[in-house]
């Protein structure tokens, strides 16, 4: 009876619903039968009714919900969880909106208390088994990536000649899809073997560069002209391949991803040392012509206050800045830290006044952050909130954001 009971609500829940989403659609006959049959099956739950009584008043109750329920009743797949799949997209929208935004951290540029995408290189011709695979994929977020040599002969690398004689890595921009499905903007790397190409799409915001530097020995190539060509080379390299030879072999592990507090902000100020993040576009240098971006970055320094490097050092009003630890190692150049670097509008010699409502943004690997030296102060509007809990990977890193 227990059973029966159970399938008696769920019955005149789904009338109830029948009742307020097609009872214009309704006509008055079957309003009134629907009325009374919802009544005697209420009645039958509350009097504890005879089994048979019950069981004979749902079946009619369902007859006749699957006469007038059209898409509403009876239930199938796709219209139950399609409901349930919206409901749930409702709330992940409304906490994502107000309460906790899940970002993840592209660059190194607050490395190393936050860590962006980075490159763990394999040996020579190693190459790892579909376990090993899936546990790197599983712990780290990482995504593994090969060149393979399609011919045999020497490594050539395509270069971007300066006046000066320098040269940096060619590159290319290309469109390409996010998760299968979203346009997305992707860098496109070739290497040649012999004249033959080899390329390979990564996200904008990996330091390709650096992991070709930590492959391949730069120092020994010589640029050789193309035909033609006055601002592109090839870098021959003093390295031969066999056709099905490793190029180069690479995990990209994900950068950390962390809640952001979108919440607490509304209630107090900013202060100085949160690891917040913020969007750019209200910074017009910070774009640079790109579409609008969220940075992380620790924030330096308020509205009022004057800013100053000096060996290394954050100084607020003339004082060493050490509200938070990450402003103590970098003066002490301390582990990973290397100390902030006096540049742009914190050159040598250089203070920055802070203006009311603005505030001051500077990655903690100052070597390799493009922030408030460079593109000026953060309005207050464009701050998203405070970064909080990194929940992955699961690194020394996981837990409480510093």
């Amino acid at each position: 009876m227990r059973n029966l009971r159970k399938q008696a609500k769920e019955l005149l829940q789904a009338a109830n619903k029948v009742y307020h989403y097609r009872r214009d659609l309704i006509s008055a006959a079957h309003l009134a039968e629907l009325t009374k049959l919802v009544e005697e099956v209420r009645d039958l739950i509350k009097s504890d009714g005879k089994r048979a009584q019950l069981e004979t008043a749902l079946e009619g109750l369902d007859a006749l919900l699957k006469r007038i329920g059209g898409k509403v009743y009876p239930k199938t797949f796709w219209n139950d969880n399609i409901e349930v799949a919206l409901v749930a997209a409702i709330i992940v929208i409304g906490v994502r909106s107000f309460f906790f935004q899940p970002f993840i951290i592209p660059t190194n540029s607050m490395y190393p208390t936050y860590s962006g995408m980075n490159a763990v290189i394999y040996e020579e011709n190693k190459r790892p088994n579909p376990v090993e695979k899936l546990f790197r994929l599983t712990t780290l977020g990482a995504r593994h990536k090969a060149l393979v040599a399609k011919n045999g002969g020497k490594v050539q690398i395509p270069i971007q000649m300066s006046e000066m004689g320098s040269y940096r890595i060619f590159v290319e921009r290309v469109r390409g899809r996010k998760l299968f499905l979203f346009p997305t903007v992707r860098a496109r790397y070739t290497i040649f073997v012999d004249g033959m190409a080899h390329t390979i799409d990564l996200p904008l915001e990996f330091d390709m560069v650096r992991t070709m530097q930590a492959v391949f020995d730069f120092k020994s190539g010589a640029p050789r002209k193309i035909s033609g060509e006055n601002r592109f080379a090839l870098l021959e390299l003093d390295r031969t391949v066999e056709k099905g030879d490793d190029l180069i072999r690479f995990d990209i592990t994900l950068g950390d991803a962390l809640f952001v507090d979108r919440m607490s902000f509304h209630f107090r100020q900013p202060k100085v040392g949160d690891p917040f993040v913020f969007r750019t576009d209200n910074i017009p240098e910070a774009l640079a012509g790109d579409v609008e971006k969220y940075y992380i970055k620790r924030l330096a320094g308020t509205g009022g206050e004057v800013l100053q490097i000096d060996d290394g050092s954050l100084l607020v009003n003339g004082r060493p800045r050490d509200e938070v630890a990450a402003f103590e190692r970098n003066a002490a150049r301390k582990g990973e830290y290397g100390g902030y670097r006096a540049l742009g509008r914190l050159a040598p010699g250089e203070e920055m006044t802070i203006p009311e409502g603005k505030f001051v943004a500077l990655g903690d690997n100052s070597g390799n952050s493009r922030d408030s030296r460079y593109w000026g102060f953060v309005p207050k509007k464009s701050v998203v909130g405070k970064a909080f809990f990194i929940y992955y990977p699961f690194t020394k890193r996981w837990g409480a954001a510093e």
